[in-house]
């Protein structure tokens, strides 16, 4: 069990209210696996297209590009660099044709193994803190989910310093995790935790921030906190419905390049074939 479940428990024992924190506990479990749902749903469509991509680059350089090679070789042609470039992986890729596959699977495995470390998930939160299209998304997601674990334990008598240590345990993101050892010793020092988010702007949008420093005036932070939570996850599920759209053109782009190049590399030699002509 997670450090947040734990404390619920915890406090709804000593309360007198275990029913309203297991009620509580369910709801954020609940809300957390939608969203999570949600944004891999929305990164399923581009993980398909590059995949049917990636499989028909690799059949046309083990079917199509030796046949034209072999016409290349016959006629005699000065080759440019770029369609070199195609031959040459296209010869590796069908005389080692075992070790190309060992090659991508232990690439696989090999980034599958570095992103269990503390410095490959750092080098993963990274990229997507700053990946064009994800960014935005990685960002609202990663503040929804800090507000509404915090909202949680706050609402049920949590204090506000182990809210602040559960959060950091239950936030994957090892950039905001960072931001919780300093908002912890700020909020023991009396410094209002929304100088924390304030700080931070890069990872928590001013919104989020301008909400709690209310909430801590008005003596609502857990309310403030929800009312946040709703806002940035009600965010999260619009962009993830319009991923589609907005990663097609990307995607366009990504392939237009590719058969270009493709094409590009293989056509040149032809053309010069036939000026000699």
């Amino acid at each position: 069990f997670s450090g947040l479940e734990i404390a619920m428990v915890r406090v709804g024992e000593e309360s007198g209210n275990l029913p309203g924190s297991l009620n509580v506990i369910a709801s954020q479990l609940e809300k957390s696996y939608v969203l999570r749902k949600k944004i891999k749903s929305a990164m399923m469509y581009p993980s398909i297209i590059m995949s049917i991509m990636i499989i028909i680059a690799a059949l046309m350089m083990v079917f199509v590009v030796p046949t034209l090679t072999a016409t290349f070789t016959d006629l005699e042609v000065e080759l440019p660099t770029s369609t070199k470039v195609v031959i040459g992986v296209s010869d590796f890729m069908r005389d080692h044709f075992i070790l190309f596959l060992m090659i991508i699977v232990g690439s696989i495995f090999a980034l599958i193994s570095l992103k269990k470390t503390e410095k490959g998930k750092k080098g993963f939160d990274f990229i997507s803190l700053h990946f064009p299209l994800i960014k935005n998304i990685v960002i609202e997601y990663n503040t929804a989910q800090t507000t509404r674990t915090m909202s949680s334990l706050l609402s049920s008598g949590v204090g506000v310093v182990e809210a602040i240590t559960i959060t950091q345990e239950v936030v994957q993101n090892s950039y905001y995790k960072k931001t919780f050892d300093k908002a912890i010793i700020d909020v023991q020092n009396g410094i209002p935790l929304s100088e924390s988010f304030i700080e931070n702007e890069k990872l928590y949008p001013s919104i989020a921030a301008e909400m709690v420093q209310v909430g801590e005036e008005t003596g609502q932070l857990s309310e403030m906190l929800q009312k946040v939570a709703l806002y940035y996850e009600e965010e999260v599920n619009t962009k993830t419905k319009d991923m589609s759209t907005i990663i097609e053109p990307f995607l366009m782009v990504i392939i237009g390049a590719g058969v270009g190049f493709f094409a590009v590399s293989m056509l040149s030699p032809m053309y010069s074939v036939m000026g000699s002509i």
